[in-house]
């Protein structure tokens, strides 16, 4: 999968690289840890809540990382991207 292909307002995760890759509305591309800062699982993106969501304890996150629910309680960290 190429960076581009993720299109504006959706979320992926590179699982072999811990990324999570969100592209906003105008086009930004916002890369984050998929790591969750609780126990560590890989969190997925919900496009119908558009969150990033932890499936062991159900943390969620906002579209640039910030806690919504937790019990996480860090947001998850920006990561640059790989070349």
């Amino acid at each position: 999968m190429s960076y581009d292909d993720v299109p504006k307002g959706e979320g992926r995760v590179l699982r072999d690289l811990h990324i999570a890759l969100y592209r906003d509305s105008e086009g930004g591309l916002v890369a984050l840890t998929s790591v969750c800062p609780h126990r560590g699982c890989d969190v997925g993106w919900n496009d119908e809540d558009r969150v990033w969501a932890c499936p062991c304890h159900g943390s969620l996150f906002g579209p640039s990382g910030e806690v919504i629910h937790g019990p996480a309680t860090r947001p998850l960290d920006r990561v640059e991207i790989p070349e």
